[in-house]
């Protein structure tokens, strides 16, 4: 930025330019001019550069009230480089923690991650630009969404909506470069056109535009001169009967004989009551920070802090504990051994209460603390730091003063200043290089692939900053804020995609085999096996038991759990309690304020684990002895893998290209594979493998009554029913959906890596074919693959199994010189 101390004047003296070239922007700009002229005034500085006392913000203190009255705090500043500003602008929002905060004149491109930028507590949205860009931190309480839509794509614009209880306010922060008119044409004509659709999709809402303008007006700002941004600005401001608020010179120019100027604006519809104060630059900027608050009728609802527990296991009592737990008489409190009123096939009471046990002895012999769940802010933020800030902030007030003043020792004043302003970010910049040291030294203690050496990386990789879900978008277009709302809008979409309507269907009949299978068998040894082979790495589950309690305390507990599993298995009863499974959230590419960009991650209790892990292993011990999975079935089977289908498939279309012919493969694409497969529909399938009937009534009724919960930011949603899907994050699951498909690839050729399908075929001829017989044979390729998409299209009616012929591809492969191009169509969509 170059502000001089003379200002040209356009050729053609008080000629106005209007920004935009089309006729029907300058209707609408005439029109809102004639109506709305004289309506955009605010109290104009007196001119010539100085800085009038008032915005100094110095002098009388405010006094406390135990009840404040709720505002909106925005503040925003053009920080001419975040990068080499960015510990001041954490410094500031950690110390002020304002709502918003609007940058501008970033100066980074775009990088591939930003989370050096991010800071605890805050969201961060960005429009980067190399020489350019702005950007805003929204603090997590606040409603808000990007609208992107309104912004063009190589200027710096970006627009955001603010929900609050009053009426919506929608942000526009912008930063106007010197490219010349034409360039400030073309991004006025932007904030004209994205003020328009506000004003048409939001009746009720305030506009506010702010930013750095770089525009010089002589009568509206104070300026010198004025230009032809100065003109656009004014007639923008005018048009859409918008106030300025800024009253005092935003910039401090870097040249002494230069003069400061009022460059960085806010424009507002609704302009009473605000409150607006130049503060100190951040960091070594050369504008000033504009701070504005504004009253609210209620507060924003900030995020409750969540408590978590933290057991403290090298402090634990370990040899108790497995005493505690050997000599526990758990047939009388467990099983009521004791009571012969009891109830004989209640699993769930029994293992309710071995839970509670197992969760008894923790207390009694593992020291744990209530901590608050998330990161904490900047550790490097000390008593130097805010010293340092206090003595800047000083040093502007006593310059800004004798500006006003017309003291000869401004300048003095002035490169005091700028001395406490470079001593300021070296005092920060030396707290960060101490803290980033000390935490090197602890990454160079912590053994190397250790829990705790990644978890340190991972926080220094994410900058210290917990991930957090942005508010979430409902399907009226309202926001879900809160992590209750958001959890709740979560759940019923991932509900909903594991939830069947099969009214009127009859499950398929397939032909059932010659092999039977045995009993399930739980043995001790076995058990405690599973318990050995816990990841002490991995989460607890629902219930809050550890892997590491089970693996350390596993001879102790080995018994208990295998006379708990045996009565489950006989009574072909699953607990309640292992039914319902916590989800967590995880984002995928894409608007992360989608809901669909989102995809579940369960957790699931560990006694259900073991007790499929145990199942599992005989299962699929006699499905593998008697060959009853298809041969073209590679996923989740030993000594198979998704690069030996890869090589498989490749071979065979290389070795028909080879022997001078052609290939054909399509892609298919299973909607929701996992999350949808049919109960009634496999359930049907078990008894024609031989299962016995024991096992059978132990899978239904691991199957039904399921539901699940999801977990964001520590709050829980309700639980919702699912009627569909083998259950995420189960042992057994992965077996059951072998099974589910598994007649598809005996019907068909098709092979499959898991729900992943491509079925195929091809031919080999001599050398020197004619092209009439190459012909012939393509067309027997797509009749037989036409063949292979009606079964899969019958079988997936047949299933309920929904594909996706837009997600399904078709692919040829030829050596010969005529393209060969397969006109094939699956479920009335072409290929």
């Amino acid at each position: 930025m170059t502000v001089g101390c003379k200002e040209n004047l356009p050729q053609g003296g008080t000629k106005t330019t209007r920004f935009g070239e089309s006729p029907s922007a300058r209707l609408r700009l005439n029109s809102r001019l004639e109506s709305g002229s004289k309506r955009a005034g605010c109290p104009a500085y007196s001119g010539g550069g100085t800085i009038p006392l008032c915005a100094t913000g110095r002098g009388k203190r405010s006094k406390r009230h135990i009840t404040s009255p709720a505002t909106l705090s925005v503040d925003f500043c053009n920080v001419r480089g975040l990068r080499s500003n960015l510990e001041a602008v954490h410094y500031h929002l950690e110390t002020t923690k304002p709502a918003l905060l609007f940058l501008t004149e970033t100066q980074i491109s775009s990088p591939a991650d930003t989370s050096f930028l991010h800071y605890p507590g805050y969201k961060l949205e960005h429009r980067f630009l190399p020489r350019a860009g702005v950007c805003v931190y929204v603090r997590e309480d606040i409603c808000s969404r990007r609208l992107d839509h309104l912004e063009g794509r190589d200027l710096s614009v970006l627009w955001l909506r603010v929900d609050s209880d009053d009426h919506p306010r929608v942000y526009a922060c912008l930063y106007r470069s010197h490219g010349g008119n034409t360039d400030t044409d073309q991004l006025m004509e932007l904030v004209q056109m994205g003020t328009d659709s506000v004003f048409e999709q939001i009746p009720s809402a305030e506009v506010v535009v702010l930013g750095d303008f770089n525009a010089h007006h002589a009568e509206w700002l104070g300026s010198r001169t004025t230009d032809h941004a100065g003109r656009s600005v004014h007639d923008f401001a005018l048009a859409y009967d918008l106030t300025q608020l800024v009253t005092s010179p935003t910039r401090i120019p870097d040249v002494v004989d230069h003069l400061p100027s009022l460059l960085d604006l806010l424009l507002t519809t609704h302009p009473d009551s605000y409150l607006v104060s130049v503060d100190a630059p951040l960091g070594s900027s050369d504008h000033c920070l504009i701070r504005t608050t504004v009253p609210i009728s209620r507060r924003f609802r900030s995020q409750p802090i969540g408590l978590r527990r933290v057991w403290h296991y090298r402090s634990a009592d370990w040899d108790r504990m497995r005493s505690f737990y050997a000599s526990y008489p758990w047939g009388q409190v467990c099983f009521n051994l004791d009571n012969p009123d009891a109830d004989a096939d209640n699993p769930d009471a029994v293992a309710d209460s071995i839970a509670d046990v197992v969760l008894q002895g923790m207390e009694l012999f593992i020291p744990s603390t209530m901590v608050p769940s998330g990161g904490r802010s900047r550790p490097w933020f000390g008593r130097s730091c805010k010293l340092a800030l206090r003595y800047k902030r000083e040093c502007y007030r006593a310059w800004a003063e004798a500006s006003v003043a017309g003291d000869h020792n401004s300048s003095a004043l002035k490169m005091k200043y700028n001395s406490a302003s470079r001593s300021f970010k070296r005092v920060i910049a030396k707290a960060k290089s101490e803290h980033v040291a000390s935490i090197g030294e602890k990454l160079v203690r912590l053994p190397s692939g250790t829990r705790a050496f990644w978890s340190l990386a991972k926080a220094v990789q994410g900058n210290f900053c917990r991930p957090s879900l942005p508010s979430l978008r409902r399907e009226d277009d309202s926001l879900a804020h809160t992590a209750k709302e958001k959890a709740d809008l979560l759940v019923s979409l991932f509900a909903s995609n594991s939830t069947l309507d099969d009214t009127g269907y009859s499950p398929p009949k397939i032909p059932g085999g010659e092999t039977s299978m045995s009993e399930i068998q739980f043995i001790q040894r076995s058990v405690r096996k599973a318990l050995l082979s816990l990841d002490v790495n991995k989460s607890s589950g629902p219930d809050g038991i550890p892997p590491l309690v089970l693996r350390t305390c596993a001879p102790e507990l080995a018994p208990v759990l295998t006379r708990l599993f045996r009565y489950s298995y006989s009574t072909g009863v699953v607990p309640k309690s292992w039914k319902t499974a916590l989800i967590h959230p995880i984002p995928k590419k894409g608007n992360s304020s989608e809901p669909t960009n989102y995809r579940p991650i369960a957790i699931t209790p560990l006694f259900s684990k073991i007790m499929e892990s145990t199942i599992n292993c005989q299962l699929m011990r006699y499905l593998e002895e008697h060959q009853l999975i298809s041969d073209r079935q590679y996923g989740f089977r030993q000594r198979r893998s998704a690069g030996d289908l890869l090589v498989y498939l490749t071979h065979r279309w290389a070795e028909a290209i080879e022997n001078k012919g052609e290939a054909l493969a399509v892609s298919l694409d299973v909607a929701k594979a996992f999350d949808r497969v049919w109960h009634k529909g496999l359930l049907s399938k078990l008894s024609s493998y031989g299962l016995p009937e024991k096992l059978l009534a132990w899978i239904a009724s691991f199957l039904e009554g399921r539901s699940i919960r999801v977990v964001v930011d520590g709050a829980c949603s309700d639980p919702k029913p699912i009627n569909a899907g083998v259950p995420q994050g189960c042992v057994l699951s992965p077996t059951l959906f072998l099974l589910h498909i598994n007649d598809l690839l005996h019907q068909s050729n098709v092979h499959c890596y898991a729900d992943d399908s491509t079925g195929d075929a091809l031919y080999t001829a001599r050398a020197n074919v004619s092209r009439d017989s190459v012909f012939e044979y393509r067309n027997k390729l797509v009749s037989k693959l036409e063949t292979l998409l009606g079964n899969v299209s019958d079988w997936g009616r047949q299933n309920l199994v929904e594909f996706n012929p837009k997600k399904t591809q078709v692919c040829a492969f030829s050596a010969k010189k005529e393209p060969f191009v397969a006109n094939l169509n699956f479920e009335n969509t072409p290929l």
